[in-house]
């Protein structure tokens, strides 16, 4: 077993506990296989989660969308579960403030903790005398490890990003002149893809290229495999100096009395130790994750028309799948044929993430993945769930919808109908300027509240553009930090409803904060829905919908139906135009 292994070396080293994060040297959420270290040490392959190993015990630290599944796959690994988020559940570093004694050391490597997140821990064992070392226990023993993607890097073109790399460069300058900064350092592999218009494909389903820049007040400097780059060389070589990527530690060394600005939850503790015995450290969130937030009107345009493309391909599929409801289709087989279908689109570069298919109670597991020798065959009645989503040169689409294969249980359409008013009273939301998001979560759990339901994870997430499904800093959800909403932003719409070994429902759409009005009290802002594939109407109680939901409903399906109709004919119109019905 993997865990007495590491047992036997963390004796060799002296260590009395050892952490295995969910992270890579870029704090990346989804990371390249080659740093799934925690998924090979604990057998758990959700995207996030925190294993601590000592001499006598070993648990993993996971949220709510990933309990039922976590729980399945550790068993056999050693390890135990510790429900992260959950009354009386301390979190990992509290566990171990609590737990570890005078004199004892603790290992990690230091590339996976952000500057904070290893600030974090020593503060809460600044009162016992604690070594903490930076160690890699797992390189000697992942013998057939995962090799680097190696596909070559690509720019993307203006006519899709709405704005250049060299205007992007001279916006940062601009503001780190402000915050008194000659320089600033980049880890994070969507803000360097955003900020130099490049993509790559080095972590499945994310278009990022694997590096590390340097913005100086004179030149930018880009640390990467050059042999992915060869092919936009001469481009790139006009914006930046190139470097290879394991260069870059050592030339961290090179600098002596900088201003540099650093964003203390990106760049991980490794780098924040080659930069800060020489030079004056100004810390703040990545100038460019706030530039990038908001979305110009040229990605604006590109992401509507997106998403109006994809939802046509998803409700194409949707009217496959319900006319081949009896022969015995499998979940990983409607996931293939759904994946199929978007990339027919000109501008199909990859999904935007593995596509969620999950039939009746696996789909209660937020984040399930049927496999071709493990999965479901869909049954026509009760429900199924899809939540998928593409990356097209266009932009980054996810929609998610739970799909009524025949007949339902009362408890499938009430629960439904009580996630379609919670979805439509945040897709309705008007709110202040520069209200938090949040604030704005409790606006989508309220019907769920009101019936004692509630889900283990946020209602929203932003969204990259060509870049990560998942992207701050905004985001809604009742956990800090908190994010002031701004227009441009993009974020989702996704609450739902839960129940192992029964059913799972979550509807999603995306949406945009737009201006609303400005009266003698404020500004108002509201959201501008623009993912578009009609809901259930047959899995509704319309009993249950205020006449204002009912009217916000019947609003959203009228611009469905004008939005996909001229993308579709024959008889799928005609599901559209059935599907899009007044209630």
């Amino acid at each position: 077993m993997i865990l007495n292994k590491i047992r036997n070396i963390m004796k060799e080293n002296k260590i009395d506990f050892y952490l295995v994060p969910s992270k890579d040297p870029h704090g990346s959420e989804y990371l390249p296989d080659y740093y799934k270290e925690r998924e090979f040490v604990t057998g758990f392959t959700g995207s996030q989660g925190t294993a601590v190993i000592t001499n006598q015990d070993a648990y993993l630290w996971t949220d709510g969308r990933y309990f039922i599944q976590a729980e399945k796959e550790i068993k056999d690994f050693g390890f135990e579960l510790k429900k992260q988020g959950q009354a009386g559940v301390l979190n990992y570093d509290e566990w171990i403030a609590e737990n570890i004694e005078d004199g004892m050391t603790i290992g990690l490597n230091a590339e996976y903790f952000s500057h904070q997140e290893f600030k974090s821990i020593s503060k809460k064992l600044e009162n016992k005398n604690i070594k903490i070392i930076d160690i890699d226990l797992i390189k000697d023993l992942w013998e057939d490890r995962y090799d680097y993607l190696s596909d070559d890097a690509f720019l993307l073109d203006i006519k899709y990003s709405g704005k250049s790399a060299k205007e992007k460069i001279a916006e940062i300058r601009e503001i780190l002149k402000k915050k008194n900064a000659n320089m600033t350092v980049l880890s994070s592999l969507v803000d360097i893809a955003w900020t130099l218009n490049i993509r790559g494909m080095d972590i499945k389903d994310t278009p990022v290229l694997i590096s590390f820049m340097i913005i100086e007040s004179d030149k930018v400097i880009l640390f990467t495999d050059r042999e992915k780059t060869k092919k936009i060389e001469k481009e790139l070589l006009k914006i930046v100096e190139l470097k290879d990527y394991r260069e870059f530690y050592s030339y961290l060394k090179t600098y002596k009395d900088e201003k540099i600005y650093l964003d203390s939850s990106s760049i991980n503790e490794r780098i924040y130790r080659g930069l800060c015995e020489n030079n004056k450290i100004i810390f703040g969130r990545n100038i460019s994750e706030d530039l990038k937030t908001i979305k110009n009107e040229v990605e604006i345009k590109n992401l509507e028309e997106t998403y109006v493309r994809d939802g046509a391909i998803l409700f194409k599929f949707i009217c496959w799948l319900k006319e081949n409801a009896k022969n015995k289709i499998g979940e990983y087989e409607a996931a293939m044929k759904l994946d199929s279908m978007r990339a027919e689109d000109p501008l199909y570069i990859s999904n935007s993430f593995d596509t969620i298919s999950a039939y009746g109670k696996n789909a209660a597991m937020m984040h399930y993945h049927a496999r071709e020798d493990n999965q479901s065959i869909i049954e026509p009645k009760g429900f199924y769930l899809v939540d998928s989503g593409g990356q097209y040169y266009s932009g980054t689409t996810d929609i998610t919808r739970t799909i009524a294969m025949g007949e339902l249980t009362e408890e499938e359409i009430r629960d439904y109908t009580l996630t379609l008013k919670s979805h439509i009273d945040l897709m309705d939301a008007v709110f202040l300027k520069g209200t938090y998001d949040l604030a704005l979560d409790g606006i989508a759990r309220y019907a769920l509240w009101q019936e004692r339901l509630d889900y283990k994870c946020g209602t929203g997430h932003g969204i990259g553009f060509v870049l990560s499904v998942h992207e701050g800093p905004q985001r809604i959800s009742p956990r800090d930090p908190a994010v002031r909403m701004e227009e441009g932003m993009i974020v989702s719409n996704e609450p739902g409803v839960y129940k192992e070994d029964k059913h799972g429902i979550r509807l999603e759409n995306i949406m945009r904060v737009v201006f609303d009005s400005e009266t003698e009290d404020s500004i108002f802002n509201k959201f501008k829905t623009i993912s578009f594939c009609p809901l259930e109407i047959e899995a509704i109680d319309v009993r249950l919908l205020t006449d204002r939901q009912r009217k916000v409903l019947n609003s959203y399906h009228k611009e469905v139906f004008e939005k996909l109709s001229p993308h579709l004919d024959g008889d799928i119109l005609n599901s559209l135009k059935e599907a899009t019905r007044e209630v």
